[in-house]
C-alpha cells in the first residue's frame, strides 16, 4: 500500500534487514513480486506485486479485519484503512461473488473436491516465524506474530475441517510430534484454541476454535483459494466451497462495507486516525 522500495518496506515492517532480504528474494523467485526501474529514473530498483501476488490482496484484507477485532497492538489502533474509490474510512467484508450477499462462516458449506490427495505435502520443518524489532504502528503484526507459522496455518486448517485430534493434525498437516505439539500449545496460549480431554490416562485432547480462532476462518478459506489457483492440481480442488445461501459455488470477495464495491490494492490507502 505505497510502499516499493527497500528503505520504505524496511520502516513499514520493521524487519531486520538481512530477514527482509530474505523473505524479498523467497517472493521474487515464488513469483509474487518483481523487480523494476522506477519512473523516476532513480537507480533503486522497486519491488512490484505481479498477478500472483495482487491475488493475495484478498487474504491481506481478510488480516486486518481479524487483526482489528483481535489484534493486541495499541500503535494499530492509531491507523486505519481508507477507501479511495469512495472517500470512506474502510472495513472490508466479504461477500459471494455471485449473490452479492455478505458471507457469514454459518453459510459455508464444503465438500471433498475432485483434487484431494493429489497434492502430496512438501513443506520446510523450519520454524518461520516473525517478530518484530519496530515500535511503528502495524495494521497486522499481531495476526503475523501469531499465526504467521505456516505450521500454526496448517494446523488451524485442519481443525477448521473437523479435524480435532492429535493424531488427525499430525497425519493431515504432515508436520512432526514436535512440532504439532509446539505449535498447538502456542494456539491455546494465545486463545485461538482450546484443549479439551477425551481421556484422561493417559491425557489426551481434542482442539477447538475459541471465538478468536473462530474469525480467523476467513483468512484460511482466502489462503485456500489462492493456493487452489496457483499450486492446485490439475484434478482440481481438494475442497469445494458452497455458499448455502444461493447454492452457488463459492467465490468470496472482499468489499468496501460503505459502497460496496470490490475491493483493490490501489484503491485502498492506510492513514492515521484523526484523533
Amino acid at each position: 500500500m505505497g510502499s516499493s522500495r527497500f528503505k520504505q518496506l524496511k520502516e513499514a515492517t520493521g524487519l531486520q534487514k538481512a530477514l527482509l532480504s530474505n523473505r524479498l528474494l523467497r517472493l521474487i523467485d515464488n513469483q509474487i513480486l518483481r523487480k523494476v526501474l522506477p519512473a523516476d529514473g532513480q537507480k533503486h530498483l522497486e519491488y512490484r506485486l505481479t498477478e500472483k501476488g495482487v491475488d493475495l490482496f484478498q487474504t491481506v484484507m481478510s488480516l486486518y479485519v481479524w487483526e482489528r477485532q483481535w489484534g493486541s497492538s495499541e500503535s494499530r489502533r492509531n491507523l486505519e484503512l481508507k477507501h479511495e474509490t469512495c472517500g470512506a474510512p474502510l472495513i472490508p467484508q466479504p461477500v459471494c461473488a455471485t449473490c452479492k450477499e455478505i458471507v457469514t462462516l454459518k453459510d459455508i458449506s464444503f465438500v471433498e473436491g475432485p483434487g484431494l490427495g493429489w497434492m502430496p505435502a512438501s513443506y520446510s520443518r523450519r520454524r518461520n516465524q516473525v517478530s518484530f524489532s519496530s515500535d511503528k504502528p502495524s495494521l497486522l503484526r499481531g495476526s503475523v506474530e501469531i499465526l504467521g507459522d505456516r505450521w500454526s496455518a496448517l494446523i488451524m486448517r485442519a481443525i477448521f475441517t473437523e479435524m480435532r485430534r492429535f493424531d488427525q493434525i499430525e497425519a493431515d498437516t504432515g508436520a512432526s510430534p514436535a512440532i504439532v505439539t509446539d505449535r498447538l500449545k502456542s494456539l491455546v496460549d494465545n486463545d485461538v484454541l482450546r484443549a479439551t480431554p477425551y481421556q484422561h490416562n493417559p491425557l489426551r485432547n481434542e482442539y477447538f476454535l475459541t471465538k478468536k480462532g473462530f474469525d480467523y476462518y476467513f483468512v484460511i478459506m482466502m489462503l485456500m483459494l489462492w493456493g487452489d489457483k496457483y499450486y492446485g492440481a490439475e484434478e482440481g480442488p481438494p475442497v469445494v466451497l458452497t455458499h448455502v445461501s444461493c447454492g452457488n459455488e463459492l467465490t468470496p470477495q472482499m468489499t468496501c462495507n460503505g459502497c460496496h464495491e470490490a475491493l483493490l490494492p490501489q484503491t485502498v490507502s492506510i492513514q492515521p486516525l484523526n484523533n
